[in-house]
């Protein structure tokens, strides 16, 4: 009921584009856009929608458990909306006796709308590139990036930018020199961490992105060019 004729839906972070020409009790009609493989484990994304569900499900709940059972010390948590989401993990962690850090993922307009609670509300920041450049204009992307690095920062949040950072390493051995730019760009405006995704998890070579990663971190931290942090 959520959603209507003429709405995209999107999956694998925009490479598969559906438009949706009917709408049943159980069952959505949708024309394919933009083709593409659909493998296992990948997100779904409906721009405009928010959709009428608990913030955690059956099994949410039972991979928290699993992490709590494993001692972890962070559980990242997807498609936040508002503090009230992160609120909710952070009770259920406590049910369990547990005390691990919570990372809000930034990525659809609800949670950029209210990200200043969501700050506030969760341990860590993680900005999630990927389904928010879906979820807004990808144009868009690059100052909401440097607006929750410079806010996490002031409110001494640490910060991690994440998603496509080295994507072109899936395949190739080297990447693109805007990857590279891009990576130490975020450094250099404050994030706290930065992150490979599907470079490590699928990727032709894992090992040699990690050591890319870590040398242009290296590098860019040791120039002149790498301030301090606004908030020491």
């Amino acid at each position: 009921s959520d959603i209507r004729p003429g709405q995209h839906i999107y999956i694998d972070d925009g490479n598969i584009d559906l438009l949706v020409v009917k709408c049943e009790k159980k069952r959505l009609k949708a024309k394919v856009v933009v083709e593409g493989s659909l493998k296992a484990h990948k997100g779904i994304n409906i721009p405009g929608v928010r959709l009428r569900f608990s913030g955690l499900t059956e099994k949410d709940i039972r991979d928290i458990r699993f992490g709590v059972e494993q001692r972890v010390d962070f559980i990242a948590q997807s498609f936040i909306r508002d503090a009230g989401d992160v609120r909710a993990v952070r009770r259920h962690i406590s049910k369990l006796g547990a005390a691990c850090a919570v990372i809000a993922k930034i990525e659809n307009r609800d949670g950029i709308r209210h990200i200043d609670e969501i700050i506030d509300a969760a341990d860590g920041i993680m900005i999630a590139r990927g389904d928010m450049g879906v979820s807004i204009p990808i144009c868009e992307v690059p100052i909401v990036q440097k607006m929750i690095i410079r806010k996490c920062n002031m409110k001494k949040k640490f910060v991690i930018t994440a998603t496509q950072m080295l994507e072109s390493m899936t395949e190739n051995v080297r990447p693109t020199r805007a990857e590279a730019t891009d990576v130490a760009n975020a450094i250099l405006d404050g994030t706290d961490y930065v992150m490979l995704s599907a470079e490590t998890a699928a990727g032709k070579y894992p090992a040699e992105s990690t050591a890319m990663m870590n040398g242009i971190i290296k590098f860019t931290e040791g120039s002149e060019y790498f301030p301090p942090r606004i908030w020491q």
